[in-house]
């Protein structure tokens, strides 16, 4: 938990709070949070310590000297890191039962958007693909042991006459506190859900991908897009302030529902944000909006987005 929240906090701009933080850790379903997650490149802490009190987060903030601790980066939210290697623990169990013919078992992972996305996948791999998954798997396996000089995640593997092992297990083998354990399972997440991005390396596997969920509201404004763009015709159908839309819009760009910024930006206006951001980074949104002039605070905000996760990976349409 330390480690975990120790690199978050390194990543912490000047004029954000801690409290800011420790709402990124638990996974604060507000849209400040959805920007300060993505601005500060800390998608992948969201919801990363869910049960963090925050009376325990202080303590740490108050002992522990902040510094660069190297955290793990990547234009995606933990849940996606977990629907990520819940796939492939799950694709590892249905190969493993099939190449012994056995049909009838429980599968370790319930969830039914994770089950689609293997299923997906076992069929594309079937007989011509095995190997070749296989080889990945263990490539993997290798990249993230040797990253951390050891790996956990291979006690969760479970196969034809195989189960996983608990957190309880895995402590008592390895001789590791259980809090320590999975505080390194969700850096072990973290990196496989980065590492699998290689689509040269990891073929198969890069072919997992997930989308996170939009807000119910949010959800609703984004199914009115086949309609208008617009977003005074949005806040009218919608019978709420434009800047709700703003915040609805911005949390599809963050979400990657949207990609392409000049629906509502410019490549103009963007490179005079760029050009400031560049010579003063990581000001607040009222310090872009009063030396700017001439922007909305939407634009400003979309554009900080943008600009932070271009170097994510992130696309624009030109």
């Amino acid at each position: 938990m330390k480690e975990l929240i120790l690199k978050a906090l390194s990543m912490k701009h000047e004029n954000k709070t801690h409290k800011s933080i420790y709402n990124i850790l638990i996974g604060k379903k507000t849209h400040q949070t959805y920007f300060d997650a993505s601005i500060e490149h800390l998608k992948l802490y969201y919801g990363c310590l869910p049960n963090l009190k925050y009376n325990d987060f202080e303590m740490i903030v108050e002992q522990e000297p902040i510094k660069n601790q190297n955290p793990i980066v990547g234009n995606f939210f933990y849940q996606q890191a977990i629907q990520t290697v819940g796939t492939i623990l799950l694709l590892i169990q249905m190969i493993s039962q099939r190449k012994h013919e056995h049909f009838s078992y429980q599968p370790i992972i319930n969830d039914k958007t994770i089950q689609f996305k293997a299923k997906e996948l076992y069929i594309s791999i079937n007989n011509h693909h095995e190997e070749e998954f296989i080889k990945e798997v263990n490539q993997l396996f290798e990249d993230i042991d040797h990253y951390f000089s050891g790996i956990y995640v291979h006690y969760l593997l479970a196969g034809y006459r195989e189960t996983p092992y608990t957190t309880e297990q895995i402590s008592q083998i390895e001789e590791i506190p259980i809090i320590e354990l999975k505080e390194r399972l969700v850096e072990e997440y973290q990196l496989i859900q980065i590492t699998i991005q290689n689509q040269e390396r990891y073929p198969i596997l890069s072919q997992i991908k997930f989308q996170p969920k939009l807000h119910q509201q949010t959800l609703s404004t984004y199914q009115l897009l086949n309609q208008t763009y617009d977003i005074e015709q949005l806040a009218i159908m919608k019978n709420v302030k434009t800047h709700t839309i703003h915040d609805h819009i911005i949390e599809m760009y963050i979400k990657g529902y949207l990609t392409d910024m000049n629906m509502y930006i410019d490549d103009i206006k963007y490179s005079k944000f760029v050009n400031e951001f560049e010579d003063k980074p990581n000001q607040n949104l009222k310090y872009y909006y009063e030396t700017l002039g001439e922007f909305t605070y939407f634009e400003i905000k979309l554009m900080y987005v943008c600009f932070a996760m271009e170097g994510l990976n992130a696309t624009r349409r030109t």
